[in-house]
């Protein structure tokens, strides 16, 4: 069990905007949005979106669409007034419900979207993450907590998903966020963090062909201690914020390693990032987070790399703490490993 951080994150979340379904009868999302409302001191947006399909319009009369549009704030109204210590508006949003939320972040500048996703089990069958979960995971601007079912622990565990075994300067500044956001989900709901990476030896089959046995265990080896050295110096640009972080290493797959873990360890809360691809790239690459969608028994916050999104507010000081990367490849380079990496090259 790891144990929780000691030092305080920089409150960055300054708007939260959530999207639930006013006819619900149970509202997780809300309850976890507005615990992190109460505790950093943002104010909520609490929204029901209505996208009734054009043909169930056209054979609406329009006082009975006005009646139900009526009946969903009365309800929306109800709800917020029965928030504790909690600033929060309400707001009925129409039109397709990635869309419709998406452009209220644009337009608002929310820090954070938080929904839960009965709507979508609902419509479709009994899935952790439903069809605008993913949507939003692609195209939202700020981070997308989508809550699973259930109520939350009172120390809940959180991990982040973090990739060390890169050099692309995108990548690392996306590490950096999903560590900020984790810290400070972690820091409002007083839970415990784990920074978890998956690595995976490179060419690792076509360097077992090639190799001895020798080899090709030095080569998994020091693949192994670059990983660990990277994924601990990642830890230590934070300074003393990550003190007492679980930092852990799986070997394999992410998108086999991380529900693995999750199930394992009771994890509550999975933070990581998502490329955000739309159209033709996002089939010919595809993306993590989809691929685990119907795998994680748990919450999920996406977060998107900063040319994709802005960044999360931060304090300047929160600015002093990060290091230049090394540039250094991200696959090791002793002896045997190059002897293996030769041969594969041959």
């Amino acid at each position: 069990m790891a144990s929780k951080p000691r030092a305080e994150t920089n409150e960055h979340i300054h708007s939260i905007l959530v999207d639930i379904d006013a006819t619900a009868t149970v509202q997780p999302a809300l309850e976890r949005a507005a615990e992190v409302a109460r505790k950093c001191g943002a104010p909520l947006r609490v929204v029901d979106v209505m996208s009734a399909p054009a043909e169930a319009r056209r054979a609406l009369r329009e006082d009975l669409e006005d009646e139900l549009m009526a009946r969903r704030r009365e309800k929306l109204a109800r709800l917020a007034y029965g928030l504790r210590d909690v600033v929060a508006e309400t707001d009925i949003l129409a039109g397709t419900p990635a869309d419709a939320l998406i452009e209220d972040v644009e337009r608002c500048g929310h820090d954070l979207l938080v929904r839960s996703h009965a709507r979508d089990i609902a419509a479709r069958g009994p899935k952790p993450f439903g069809p605008v979960d993913v949507q939003l995971f692609r195209r939202c601007p700020c981070p997308v907590w989508a809550v699973g079912p259930g109520s939350p622990r009172a120390h809940p565990q959180i991990v982040g998903a973090v990739d060390v075994s890169t050099d692309d300067p995108i990548k690392h500044a996306l590490n950096r966020r999903i560590i900020e956001l984790a810290l400070l989900l972690t820091r409002l709901q007083e839970g415990s963090l784990i920074l978890l990476h998956a690595w995976e030896p490179f060419a690792e089959r076509r360097v077992a062909d090639h190799a001895s046995d020798h080899e090709y265990s030095a080569y998994l080896d020091s693949t192994r201690r670059r990983v660990k050295q990277d994924l601990a110096a990642l830890a230590q640009s934070f300074g003393n914020r990550l003190a007492g972080t679980q930092l852990e290493l799986r070997r394999g797959r992410v998108d086999s390693v991380l529900p693995e873990f999750v199930v394992a360890e009771g994890v509550d809360l999975v933070v990581m990032g998502t490329k955000g691809r739309t159209g033709i790239a996002r089939h010919l690459r595809g993306n993590t987070v989809e691929r685990l969608l119907d795998r994680l028994p748990c919450s999920l916050v996406a977060v998107k790399p900063i040319t994709a999104a802005a960044p999360l507010r931060a304090d300047a000081s929160a600015q002093e703490d990060v290091r230049p990367d090394s540039g250094e490849l991200s696959w090791p380079r002793s002896r045997l490993a190059d002897g293996a990496w030769r041969r594969y090259q041959r």
